[in-house]
């Protein structure tokens, strides 16, 4: 049951709205002026705070103040009750941080459609989704409950790539984000003699795209299928929404996607600390952890050029590396690709 706090310096007007809330089965507490209601909050912590504008000792906006700056209390939604409808006061309080308003006379629905609302918002940004298709199917669900989200798709298209495809190429202007569900995806940049920089090895769970529309401009990179892939399409308009409708929302979409930054932010490291063997034993065991059978059952088919230019090394130089891995009982080379038979030792030398 979610717990309401009502703050009202009018008697009448006070056990109105709680008779109201406590028949949509809301557990409801009142405070009668704005030092008493923020007290009450900083003991209650409840879900949602109804609020009168113009009351005595500190008013609505002096009670919106200190509970957005304290921490406690500062994710708590807080909605305006006022008899004012000038415009001057609708912005003056969401300037401050107010999410909603509620103009008195209110019908009785029309509070309670605000509550739900708010408090469905809230629900959201403390939800967790699983990265995988059914965990962006329900955020983007979810979103299109709250308002300004209802011209979200109401499905994602998902798009079956075979090996080799390309998904996009550098330069091109991007009017998606894509998500893998299955598969594998590199990215890479090539220099003006065609040699390939591999900028990332994407794996189900990762968004790519993304920056390029954040940019506004042409992908800076090419994204090519490694292996057989499916991936969920999300339109250029939809990204959109998410981003500039609403910070809080941003901030809640960016979650799902800042896998990517870390990633991105460990291979670099890896680069300027780690041994050749350290970096290629490492990269084993990233493409090794995917979903399937047991790693020692697995077998990495990405070609060796491919895995040189993750590891940042001469496709000679990896070879070495995996034949003196192969001699050392590490992995065995099988049917074109390399299979991990000593993962513990490969964990082993990377802390070395």
């Amino acid at each position: 049951m979610s717990t309401i706090l009502v703050i009202e310096d009018n008697p009448e007007m006070a056990e109105n709205i709680s008779a109201i809330l406590s028949l949509a089965r809301y557990s409801v507490i009142t405070a009668s002026n704005g030092k008493a209601g923020v007290e009450a909050a900083q003991k209650y912590h409840p879900d949602l705070v109804l609020c009168d504008i113009m009351m005595p000792e500190l008013d609505g906006y002096g009670v919106l103040h200190l509970l957005s700056t304290n921490p406690e209390t500062a994710d708590i939604p807080f909605v305006f009750l006022t008899a004012k409808a000038d415009r001057s006061d609708f912005r003056r309080g969401m300037n401050l941080g107010a999410d909603d308003y509620v103009t008195k006379p209110f019908d009785g629905l029309d509070l309670l459609k605000v509550v739900e609302l708010r408090l469905k918002k809230r629900a959201f940004m403390h939800s967790t989704y699983n990265n995988d298709l059914d965990g962006v199917n329900l955020f983007f669900n979810h979103a299109k409950e709250l308002k300004d989200f209802q011209k979200l798709s109401e499905k994602r298209h998902v798009r079956t790539c075979h090996k080799r495809e390309f998904l996009f190429m550098e330069g091109q202007t991007l009017n998606d984000v894509y998500f893998i569900n299955k598969g594998r995806i590199k990215t890479y940049k090539s220099n003006e003699e065609g040699k390939e920089l591999i900028t990332g090895i994407h794996n189900p769970g990762d968004f790519l795209g993304y920056v390029s529309l954040l940019e506004d401009a042409p992908s800076h990179e090419t994204a090519m299928v490694l292996e057989d892939a499916e991936i969920a399409i999300i339109p250029k308009q939809d990204f959109q929404i998410l981003i500039y409708s609403s910070k809080d929302m941003a901030r809640k979409f960016i979650q799902l996607l800042s896998n990517n930054l870390s990633e991105a932010e460990n291979r670099l490291l890896d680069l300027a600390y780690q041994s050749v063997r350290q970096r290629v034993a490492g990269t084993l065991l990233k493409l090794n952890k995917v979903s399937g059978p047991p790693a020692s059952k697995q077998t990495i088919t990405i070609a060796r050029k491919d895995i040189s230019n993750i590891v940042g090394t001469a496709t000679e130089s990896l070879n070495r590396t995996l034949a003196d891995f192969k001699d050392e009982g590490m992995i065995d080379l099988v049917n074109g690709g390399i299979r991990i038979v000593n993962p513990a030792g490969l964990e082993k030398m990377l802390r070395h």
